[in-house]
């Protein structure tokens, strides 16, 4: 979906690979790898998967080496949790974890984090129970398995056959049955037995997604905040794509704080899904208040996380660091965001969007 890599690229742009999302993180093409018509029957031999020893942390599993993993079918599931697409790919990883694990497949999530709050192990864990993951995760802080597998995209997926050979890759949302059907081939299943159970949906992009906002950076490094402590005036118009601060915020590096109760960023935008990584202060948790061209928000565009008060004003309620759903709605739409901060001290990093 865009540029992502905290140490690299500065461009955002919306990327689509047969007609799915991704979040890019090197300056490669990402058309050159995605993974096509694979035949599941004819699948090319391609070079030893890279070593787990350089991973952090595990989650869910004591640590897996080249010993745990030998004769064994190996999915390698490279995520962040703050990453929209990675959380939408998570349920049909799982239902291949639950389907096909008793035959000899192992689903491993290489956890690659791109915010520096995505580091810690504690958030990481809170995650990985909040998104249903039961599979293990090698928590790989420092990229070294990123950098093994020459990985540069969030999601993306490796398969090894029983030898350890990368058979098969599909970068981005999507693909979901022409993973399976690699898996069964290579696990040797029998052709009429069940297929893993599906979360719903195929993770296909309708043909006007590469129209949508791309995804779109706060902090100074990448956004348009100026660093220290600034008052931003109220903006007086925005174009579809534009964002600006109002009220007072402390720009840093990666995000932006909210400098007082009522500051405000204000996005125009075109898609169906608006999503923002934000963290609490570590005083406790904030409220921000989500308003949709000018109004609270009508029942059709909240989201799991909306919160409705007294007043009818809606909100989301912001407790731990993550991403955040503020807005989803039928279609792809033109429209104005406001956010406002009710108590200060919350952060907001980016914002990403879906088709």
């Amino acid at each position: 979906m865009t540029t992502r890599l905290r140490y690299g690229i500065v461009a955002a742009a919306l990327v689509a690979i047969s007609a799915v999302a991704v979040v890019v993180a090197a300056q490669t093409d990402p058309a050159r790898l995605g993974a096509g018509s694979a035949d599941p029957a004819h699948l090319p031999v391609g070079k030893p998967a890279g070593p787990l020893d350089e991973a952090t942390g595990w989650i869910n599993s004591p640590p897996l080496g080249r010993a745990d993993l030998a004769g064994k079918v190996v999915v390698y599931d490279f995520w962040t949790y703050s990453c929209v697409n990675c959380v939408r790919t998570i349920p049909h990883v799982e239902a291949l974890h639950e389907r096909y694990q008793r035959d000899g497949l192992v689903v491993v999530g290489v956890h690659s984090p791109e915010f520096d709050f995505e580091h810690v192990r504690a958030n990481v864990e809170a995650a990985s129970r909040r998104l249903g993951v039961t599979y293990p995760v090698a928590m790989d802080n420092d990229k070294h398995i990123w950098d093994d597998f020459r990985n540069a995209y969030w999601p993306a997926k490796y398969v090894a056959d029983r030898e350890g050979n990368i058979r098969y890759k599909h970068i981005g949302e999507g693909g979901y049955q022409e993973t399976e059907d690699v898996l069964r081939s290579l696990l040797g299943v029998d052709p009429a037995s069940p297929r893993a159970s599906s979360p719903g949906g195929d993770g296909e992009s309708p043909a006007d997604a590469g129209k949508i906002t791309p995804e779109t950076y706060l902090g100074t490094k990448r956004g348009r905040a100026g660093p220290g402590l600034i008052t931003y005036p109220e903006p007086a118009s925005l174009t579809t794509g534009d964002v600006r601060l109002a009220g007072k915020w402390l720009g840093e590096e990666e995000k932006v704080i909210a400098g007082e109760a009522g500051a405000a960023i204000v996005l125009a935008y075109r898609a169906n899904e608006v999503n923002l990584v934000m963290t609490p202060p570590k005083t406790g948790a904030v409220d921000v208040t989500v308003e949709l061209d000018g109004r609270p928000l009508a029942p059709g565009f909240r989201t799991e996380d909306t919160v409705v008060d007294a007043t009818g004003a809606t909100f989301v309620h912001v407790d731990h660091d993550g991403l955040y759903r503020l807005i989803r709605n039928a279609g792809i739409e033109e429209h104005r965001l406001r956010l406002i901060a009710r108590q200060p001290e919350g952060a907001a990093f980016a914002f990403t969007f879906g088709p």
